[in-house]
């Protein structure tokens, strides 16, 4: 079993903290000067996908380093972390919720609207936070 590429692992870290702090920016606005530009929207749909395929990323990468098994989808990634004791299971479950937000903004993107991505940028990018503090702890 390989080690984990911890240069790897913050390089991907860094790429979340940099999309987090453009989505910190965002979120000062309120809902009626988010929702006026389009730019705003289309900056936090982004920022939010490559935040997430990232935390994606880097559970992938730990899970082979580890020999922990094969995710088939991205949700099984931290499915597999949580019964890997890497990641709590109530976190386990805040990202997976994460994961089948990235694919609708990928696949579904017509049915994402403004005030749900809003409404992420209020309440929920302390979760990207506690990735990053599970994945040092790991790295420690």
């Amino acid at each position: 079993m390989a080690q984990v590429d911890k240069k790897r692992i913050l390089d991907k870290i860094r790429v979340i903290e940099e999309s987090i702090n453009k989505l910190k920016t965002l979120a000062q606005l309120c809902l009626e000067e988010f929702t006026m530009d389009f730019k705003n929207f289309d900056s936090a749909k982004y920022n939010l996908q490559t935040a997430i395929e990232a935390m994606v990323d880097i559970g992938n990468h730990i899970i082979s380093r580890q020999g922990l098994g094969a995710p088939k989808t991205y949700r099984d990634t931290f499915e597999i972390l949580y019964k890997a004791n890497i990641i709590p299971k109530s976190d386990a479950d805040i990202y997976k919720l994460m994961a089948k937000f990235r694919n609708r903004i990928v696949h579904f993107y017509d049915e994402v609207d403004n005030k749900e991505v809003f409404n992420i940028l209020q309440n929920n990018l302390q979760d990207f936070s506690s990735f990053i503090r599970h994945i040092n702890q790991l790295l420690n």
